[in-house]
């Protein structure tokens, strides 16, 4: 029996969620992303800080018929992630080991993947393609597995500032109040702004 993609792509996620602690002594913590709507797989924060990025992780357990590793993405042509904050992560699993890893940003990864119309063209194909021990395009993204989460590091503290939250920057969520038969509720002191 073969592993299916989607056990390869968890596969992928938990491997990179382990290592990304490991490699940093835990100076990076992953969190899973429970609806994978957007293909982000984990987002991994730096702690203590509020710097984080998205990340979509891909494992491939062999290599191609001319020696190197494949992955594919297949996206919408306008939800192709483009932010230097999103970052592909492949890593190339042999004797269940993982043996190479590819940490690439978004504008790289466009940059560099072949596209292909997919499903009938209504959808847009990304094809990774890069040798584990030659020399070709993705060759400065391909690190060893001790060096993943210092490299994840270096990414995230090299992305430009507008692609982190500001300083002291707090997520803040709001609900409207209901009553216990779901109608609206007015606070006191509180203005509702007409739209």
């Amino acid at each position: 029996m073969q592993i299916s993609d989607v056990q390869a792509g968890r596969i992928g996620e938990y491997l990179l969620a382990v290592y990304s602690m490991l490699t940093t002594d835990g100076a990076l913590v992953p969190f899973q992303v429970d609806a994978d709507d957007d293909h982000r797989d984990l987002v991994v924060a730096v702690k203590g800080r509020s710097t984080f990025a998205s990340l979509q992780a891909k494992a491939c357990f062999q290599l191609g018929e001319s020696g190197f590793v494949q992955s594919n993405a297949t996206y919408f042509e306008n939800t192709i992630p483009r932010d230097p904050s999103w970052i592909y992560v492949i890593v190339l699993v042999l004797d269940l080991a993982p043996v190479v890893w590819w940490l690439v940003p978004a504008p790289d990864f466009n940059r560099l993947t072949s596209h292909a119309p997919a499903r009938g063209g209504r959808e847009v194909e990304l094809h990774f393609r890069a040798h584990p021990d030659r020399e070709d395009a993705f060759t400065p993204f391909r690190t060893e597995t001790k060096n993943v989460g210092p490299k994840l590091l270096e990414i995230i503290n090299a992305l430009p500032p507008d692609t982190k939250p500001l300083p002291g920057a707090h997520l803040v969520m709001a609900s409207i109040p209901l009553s216990p038969q779901g109608e609206r509720v007015r606070v006191r002191g509180v203005r509702r702004r007409s739209p």
